[in-house]
């Protein structure tokens, strides 16, 4: 389904000077539940693969690429696990983003998280982020990692999540690659980014946005514009319910199988740019309740 999306322009921002540690508590406030208990990937049975934390290189388009990935210690082969992209920001990385994104100790032993490592985009060697266009070679990393991921491990969904640069990734890949396919990205958490740009080719997806009030680095009207695009692409209604947490709503009437969930939130001092300590566990819930 092609959507063509225009929003105000891209914050050269979502990091400018900022690191995507501005404001960061870490940590979640979100519960380990039941597993997502959806059909698994061709991964599922093989023997013994690596658990834990393990950093990775895959090569895409000619190029090193290097991801973290975890994997719970108690791995079952034969149980599907939902598969987490987590996109860092603007000149940050793999390691930063799973010490204060807050989703491992949200999932517990539930899923399987990746944390992609950005190339430079700018002269600057520390300004690390991504390219967000179809054919850029970051969503040929998300389909080379899943592609190597769902062939060695069991896995059922795949969703993402990011911060920053990476909630404008995360906002792509929906747009590119939303969908209940297995290759197919079923539910996304954005946290203080923006977008989609362009021409959207995949099906609607579940959303959450959560975004600062009082956001310097990328404007709360980024956010706003975000939620705005999901929820018409998945057909809510304008009127929405608070959820749990606070300040979080759900939107009404959404199509079947699809979420859209806003969060507008003034946890850092001035509602600014950083990671609130109820995002991972609201992430979490979301991608729970979009199997």
């Amino acid at each position: 389904m092609k959507r063509i999306w225009v929003i105000a322009a891209f914050a050269a921002a979502c990091g400018g000077s900022s690191s995507d540690d501005l404001d960061a508590p870490g940590g979640s406030d979100g519960s380990v539940d039941a597993p997502i208990d959806v059909p698994g990937s061709m991964g599922c049975g093989a023997p013994s693969p690596a658990t834990g934390a393990v950093t990775e290189t895959i090569m895409v388009g000619g190029i090193a690429r290097t991801y973290l990935r975890v994997v719970p210690t108690t791995y079952d082969p034969m149980r599907s696990y939902p598969l987490i992209f987590a996109w860092h920001g603007r000149t940050g990385n793999s390691s930063t983003a799973r010490a204060y994104f807050g989703i491992q100790a949200a999932v517990g032993d539930n899923a399987i998280v990746v944390y992609p490592q950005g190339l430079t985009v700018s002269s600057d060697p520390a300004d690390t982020g991504w390219v967000l266009t179809a054919t850029g070679r970051d969503v040929a990393l998300f389909d080379a990692i899943q592609a190597a991921v769902t062939t060695g491990y069991c896995v059922g969904r795949t969703y993402s999540m990011g911060h920053s640069f990476g909630g404008y990734m995360s906002n792509s890949l929906a747009c590119y690659r939303g969908g209940t396919a297995p290759t197919s990205v079923r539910a996304i958490a954005a946290i203080a980014g923006g977008g989609p740009f362009g021409t959207c080719s995949g099906d609607p997806v579940s959303a959450l946005i959560i975004h600062g009030t009082g956001d310097t680095v990328v404007a709360f009207a980024e956010g706003t514009n975000s939620r705005d695009i999901w929820r018409a692409d998945a057909s809510c209604a304008t009127t929405s319910q608070p959820i749990t947490p606070s300040p979080c709503v759900a939107f009404d009437g959404c199509a079947a199988g699809l979420a859209v969930r806003f969060c507008a939130h003034s946890e850092m001092a001035g509602g600014g740019h950083g990671w609130p300590a109820f995002a991972g566990g609201a992430a979490w819930k979301l991608f729970q309740d979009s199997p």
